[in-house]
């Protein structure tokens, strides 16, 4: 029996992880034509489709293509929040599972074109049913709570900015370098990264220097532990000064 050395098990381990990400979109596609086909409900589908669109975000960690997390990652934001699947969700799955499949089957996404791609898809404000005009801004909130996720998303999207949350700070790395969002909110304290050393690595980086990044944090603008933010980082308290800081980053920022 022949032993594998580490780079032959890290290769078998991406072809596999590739593999199962192809099933996954495969089966994506079945449900698309059994909803199209009448013999899936369109309730029972954004459930199915929502685990499914989970399922490929957690494959594509493990799949070294360029693009290919924050695809699966729009994709699984795109369907958390669905109840029902209509024919205009139809339509923009389709686009979602025809890109993704591509860039599966070999398609190479350039770098400096990721963020082009990614803002061009479908946003998951399709399923929210207001009169707000949704802009083209985009904000990457990377924020472990999922609680004060929410609250801030809500804010954000209330002005109609395309709002994108990534829990680990770790994956948003990779995220926010190949998106390149208008901006970048972090809370300050968070598991294995904090968010003032994200905010400092942001700022330091020559891809993502030029991104706007904003902390959240219930500490006082002099407090120490603050020291190390780069002077162009912006400060948004928590509680009571949270709409008036976060107001005035957006203004600091010109974002609009």
């Amino acid at each position: 029996m022949k032993i594998l050395t580490e780079e032959e098990l890290d290769e078998q381990y991406e072809m596999e992880a590739l593999d199962e990400a192809r099933d996954v979109v495969a089966g994506l596609e079945v449900r698309m034509q059994q909803i199209r086909g009448g013999t899936l409900e369109p309730g029972d589908a954004a459930k199915l489709l929502a685990q499914d669109a989970s399922n490929l975000r957690l494959k594509a960690k493990a799949v070294n293509l360029p693009g290919l997390t924050p695809l699966s990652h729009r994709l699984d934001e795109y369907l958390a929040k669905a109840t029902e699947i209509t024919e205009q969700n139809l339509d923009d799955l389709q686009r979602f599972s025809d890109k993704i499949s591509a860039v599966l089957d070999g398609e190479t996404i350039p770098v400096d074109e990721i963020a082009t791609v990614i803002r061009e898809l479908p946003h998951k404000s399709s399923f929210d049913v207001s009169d707000i005009i949704v802009t083209d801004t985009e904000v990457t909130l990377i924020l472990p709570q999922k609680t004060a996720a929410r609250v801030v998303e809500r804010e954000l999207a209330a002005c109609g900015y395309r709002v994108s949350t990534v829990l680990d700070p770790i994956e948003a790395f990779s995220i926010v370098m190949e998106t390149k969002p208008d901006l970048v909110i972090t809370t300050a304290v968070m598991p294995r990264l904090s968010g003032i050393d994200l905010a400092c690595a942001l700022a330091a980086m020559p891809s993502t220097k030029d991104i706007p990044v904003a902390v959240l944090t219930s500490l006082e603008p002099n407090h120490p532990d603050l020291k190390a933010l780069p002077m162009n980082v912006g400060l948004i308290r928590r509680g009571d000064n949270f709409g008036t800081d976060l107001a005035e980053v957006l203004q600091r920022f010109s974002i609009t």
